[in-house]
């Protein structure tokens, strides 16, 4: 805030004798009359003050920071991202085929509201396409439908969300590169989309454009859909995974391709699991966390760049809370809120400040407090134990929702819808 100080003709006033006079002052309103000695002494007094050094505003403040969006979910996806906050649901980034869910085709660089009626309380970021649970338990779907990963029947492109077909009650989804897989309250697995490599798991390579159920009699707790895989762990902990088997992705010990869910070797008992294009990683139940799969880039976290074909312990003694696996990059969060990120970061999606690539995890910079990070194509999102949401690396389409397609080499804020 700025004052200015201005004086009366650069000089005192002198004191005059006071005779009875009208003294008016035009400023658009007449001011009262000035007849008596103490009336004149206070203006006299009040003009000194203000030329002697008493200043007064020339300008209203500045007005206060936009209110950011307060997120309790965030995901990213290749190309665009979305949010649930309190103010609804919101998506950005890349929309050719719809997945913004806007009613349009266009990219967008700031959260750009869903067109629903639907409250919604989990969602899902794929390839071009985006799902989401709503409070009545159906599935909501949006975006590129071209292998039927939309689920409602057809092949076409939704710019706004559909019901997937079926009258099956949902508690949770996840959104691959062209498959989409949901756990149904009762504890049954469903999966819909590109079937190629037995991504769906219901024992062939059909691609299914509704809900198919996931064939081996596995209640799974949680499902991550990848590129051309899928895997999920059971309440007892156990790590299953299906479809594409290269580069060991699967951790079943080799790389062949599974038409149903295959168990993960080691004995290992998970709490979260994520499946990303051509690797996986999961949290165990003591709070380490492994990988498996294409160790280009160092995306497991092992110090070096080979491939695992069983879990393989990621470096760094760090206890775990949760990981995700993107496209040749992964992320986690620590049981104290730090953020981590490891693997390629030719586009700043480390968001360590720097474009190189780390073998083993880099502390995110900036934000200490994560509850959740989510690793994507060639960009990052997460949100913190406030619900304050944060972006980085490629910024093209506007996938990093900060009002811009800037690349970002540290975390940014995304800007509220």
């Amino acid at each position: 805030m700025s004052f200015a100080a201005i004086g009366v003709n650069g000089s005192p006033l002198a004191r005059r004798p006071v005779r009875r006079r009208q003294y008016r002052v035009w400023n658009g309103t007449l001011m009262k009359l000035l007849n008596t000695r103490w009336s004149l002494f206070a203006v006299f007094a009040s003009v000194v003050a203000w030329g002697c050094g008493e200043s007064t505003p020339t300008s209203p403040p500045p007005p206060p920071p936009p209110d950011p969006a307060v997120y309790s979910a965030l995901d990213a996806g290749d190309g665009h991202s979305c949010g649930i906050s309190a103010r609804g649901t919101f998506c950005w980034g890349e929309g050719e085929a719809g997945q913004i869910g806007d009613g349009a085709s266009t990219d967008r660089d700031a959260p750009t509201r869903l067109i629903t009626a639907s409250t919604l309380v989990t969602i899902a970021a794929g390839g071009e396409h985006s799902c989401a649970v709503a409070t009545d338990a159906r599935v909501l779907c949006w975006g590129n439908g071209a292998e039927g990963q939309v689920g409602n029947g057809g092949t076409q492109n939704w710019t706004t969300p559909v019901a997937v077909s079926g009258a099956i009650s949902f508690s949770s989804v996840t959104a691959g590169d062209s498959h989409t897989c949901g756990i149904a309250t009762s504890g049954e697995t469903y999966c819909w989309g590109l079937g190629e490599s037995g991504r769906l798991g219901h024992g062939n390579v059909a691609s299914r454009l509704t809900p198919t159920l996931v064939l081996g009699g596995q209640l799974f707790t949680q499902v991550s859909a990848g590129e051309e895989h899928t895997c999920g762990i059971t309440a007892s902990g156990a790590g299953f995974c299906w479809g594409e088997g290269d580069d060991g992705r699967l951790g079943t010990g080799n790389t062949s391709d599974r038409l149903e869910p295959a168990a993960v070797v080691g004995g290992l008992s998970f709490v979260r699991i994520s499946a990303g294009e051509s690797h996986t990683c999961a949290v165990s139940d003591a709070g380490e966390s492994y990988c498996w799969g294409a160790g280009a880039d160092g995306r497991l976290g092992s110090g070096n760049t080979q491939t695992r074909q069983q879990p393989f312990l990621v470096q760094g003694g760090i206890g775990w809370a949760s990981i995700s696996a993107g496209s040749d990059h992964t992320c986690g969060v620590a049981t104290d809120g730090s953020g981590y990120c490891w693997g390629a970061g030719t586009a700043g999606q480390l968001g360590i400040g720097n474009t190189l690539s780390r073998f083993e995890p880099a502390l995110v910079s900036s934000v200490p407090d994560f509850s959740w990070i989510g690793a994507g194509g060639d960009h990052t999102c997460g949100f913190t134990t406030a619900g304050a949401a944060y972006c980085w690396g490629l910024g093209d389409d506007g996938r990093l929702g900060t009002g811009n397609t800037n690349t970002l080499l540290l975390p940014g804020t995304v800007i509220a819808g």
